[in-house]
């Protein structure tokens, strides 16, 4: 993948170049790259002067990030945007089987004239170690991508809306961590680093399903998150984009 530094809303983020002109693609893209900036400006909300509080929601787990990525959701689809919309899952994979399983999908919304659903995850990682030593990472991308947005295909027919088609896109939040005892210019560290850091998550993730977009927000000195002798000065999102689907309600 090639990479570009960009200044959006007074932050640094690194995002991935498109790798593809195809139109889905590239809805897929502008909607995780504009979802992600937006996030990071609500997280800043949590850097308080007023309030002496600085909390972001992404140093925590999957069902805290509903609180940054439904309101930007809303505000980029213009009030169309469902959480946690209700799901029934078909597979028929060899040691995937499974028959008219309840579920959710996270979330669903029209972005440009597409339905698109989503799933999210989040993880941690380590930056400043050489391997993935997280193994419930790639666990969680192979869940996503595989079980769960593979397995919507078969239940394609109940998102009749009159567009251009049903997007599926998997969105993977990894919340990036110093080893313990973090030094004081941790950021710039981790900017030396990050481009190493992707090269080693890229090749894991492949090794499932490769992603189509990774970008990184870079977080300013002064809103690095310390926590029990660690530092977060990043959150990645590692994000894989599947062709979109005709169904009967899509235009012509």
């Amino acid at each position: 993948m090639k990479f570009r530094h960009s200044i959006r809303n007074s932050q640094s983020f690194l995002f991935s170049a498109k790798e593809s002109d195809e139109a889905y693609y590239d809805v897929a893209y502008e909607l995780t790259k504009k979802l992600f900036i937006g996030m990071a400006k609500h997280a800043l909300a949590f850097n308080s002067t007023q309030y002496n509080i600085y909390e972001p929601p992404f140093v925590f787990r999957e069902r805290q990030l509903d609180t940054l990525i439904m309101p930007v959701l809303v505000s980029l689809c213009k009030g169309l945007a469902f959480a946690e919309y209700p799901m029934t899952r078909n597979s028929k994979k060899k040691g995937l089987e499974i028959e008219n399983s309840q579920g959710r999908i996270d979330y669903w919304c029209i972005y440009k004239d597409y339905s698109v659903v989503i799933e999210v995850k989040h993880s941690y990682d380590n930056f400043e170690t050489p391997c993935t030593n997280d193994g419930r990472l790639l666990q969680r991308w192979r869940t996503m991508n595989i079980i769960q947005l593979g397995n919507v295909k078969d239940d394609i027919k109940h998102f009749e809306e009159k567009t251009k088609g049903v997007i599926r896109l998997g969105l993977h939040f990894v919340t990036s961590h110093s080893s313990t005892n973090p030094t004081d210019n941790i950021r710039e560290t981790y900017i030396s680093q990050e481009r190493v850091m992707l090269d080693r998550l890229y090749k894991d993730l492949k090794t499932v399903v490769s992603p189509d977009c990774m970008s990184v927000w870079e977080m300013d000195k002064d809103m690095v998150y310390y926590d029990n002798d660690r530092a977060y000065p990043g959150l990645i999102v590692m994000a894989k984009f599947f062709k979109d689907i005709k169904h009967k309600g899509s235009e012509d």
